[in-house]
């Protein structure tokens, strides 16, 4: 018996190329990935223009993966929800969509878990699974999507700022946003995508000699190498000047601004001295700095600088004119930071075992 294929990882040459081998015409692929990509339609009962002895070669060679939905949560504090999906395999991830002035962003997981363990993230306290497919990423795209056109809306924006480093599963990420971004597809511009890294400086140097238009945003969170090694141990293999030498040559090469994130831990990162090195970090790039305050974290003793401290931190960058936002922490009484409702389900699980 032959293995099905999952075919809504495939791109459209390379499911052109497989329909050939089965005896199927190019034209045919052309007509299933416009179902899939643009319709967003995934019964192949339903694929009204394909006869039905093709019809029942697609079931009989190729799977539709699944993305179950499992829980949604929709926060009364502000425009944010929460979307817990279950995999083919049985597995959690989650997407979190951001409401802000009739625009929404889909903040989706490029992993399940993640091999990093930052210190100050919810799904560094679960085991790295593995990473996730073309489909798997492309489906919560594609659930949102839908969700939001039966209330008359569309996603504006997405950011790969989810359970897992993108890098880390660099050609399943970048081949989804070329998927999304087919004319046989949604046509989705790629200056809609931001790719978040905690600095994995070889992805960074291959992003820059290979997409030009995808936005980049980096977790920095300290300019101490010290302190940024205790938040993001990636930091000890790919310390602060290797990574600035690969985003100084990233913004030279694509003439893109970079987005830094950057997390207020009180008593850790947000002090004035801490705000001056942050600023003259900053002087060798076109940026935009997103002030975050922190958001708790299962057992995690950090907490948030007062409102005040905040503030202050804002507006020394602000003086040295620096390009920076002072972000609400968004959906905190659904838990939206990732990686958190996909540990509480697990531990609920665990715990009516």
């Amino acid at each position: 018996m032959l293995d099905k294929i999952d075919i809504l990882s495939f791109n459209l040459e390379k499911l052109q190329n497989a329909f050939v081998t089965l005896g199927l015409k190019k034209y045919n692929a052309s007509q299933v990935y416009e179902w899939l990509h643009n319709k967003m339609e995934f019964d192949f009962d339903n694929f009204s223009n394909l006869s039905k002895e093709n019809r029942e070669t697609l079931k009989k060679r190729f799977y539709l993966p699944k993305l179950e939905y499992k829980e949604h949560q929709i926060s009364v504090e502000d425009d944010t929800e929460k979307f817990l999906f279950e995999l083919q395999d049985n597995r959690l991830i989650e997407s979190v969509l951001i409401g802000h002035k009739n625009r929404y962003t889909l903040c989706v997981s490029s992993q399940i878990g993640c091999l990093l363990g930052c210190d100050f993230c919810a799904t560094a306290l679960m085991n790295y699974e593995r990473n996730l497919e073309v489909s798997e990423i492309l489906l919560q795209y594609y659930y949102v999507e839908k969700y939001l056109r039966e209330k008359n809306e569309t996603l504006s924006n997405v950011v790969f700022m989810g359970m897992g480093e993108p890098f880390l599963n660099y050609d399943n990420v970048i081949e989804s946003i070329n998927m999304l971004n087919s004319k046989s597809g949604l046509n989705v511009s790629k200056r809609n995508f931001t790719i978040s890294t905690s600095g994995i400086v070889p992805a960074i140097k291959k992003f820059t000699e290979e997409e030009h238009q995808i936005n980049l945003a980096v977790s920095l969170h300290s300019v101490k190498d010290n302190v940024r090694s205790q938040l993001m141990p990636i930091n000890k293999k790919y310390p602060l000047t290797e990574l600035k030498s690969a985003l100084v040559n990233y913004q030279i090469k694509t003439k893109n601004r970079i987005t830094f994130e950057y997390i207020l831990i009180d008593e850790l990162n947000c002090e004035k001295k801490d705000a001056f090195d942050l600023a003259a970090f900053l002087r060798s790039f076109s940026s935009l700095v997103n002030l975050i305050p922190y958001n708790p974290v299962g057992e995690k003793e950090y907490s948030a600088p007062s409102k005040k401290k905040q503030k202050e931190f804002y507006s020394i960058l602000k003086e040295r004119n620096i390009n920076v936002t002072l972000r609400e922490t968004k959906g905190q009484d659904i838990a939206a930071a990732c990686g958190q409702l996909k540990a509480k389900k697990e531990m609920d699980n665990s715990e009516t075992k």
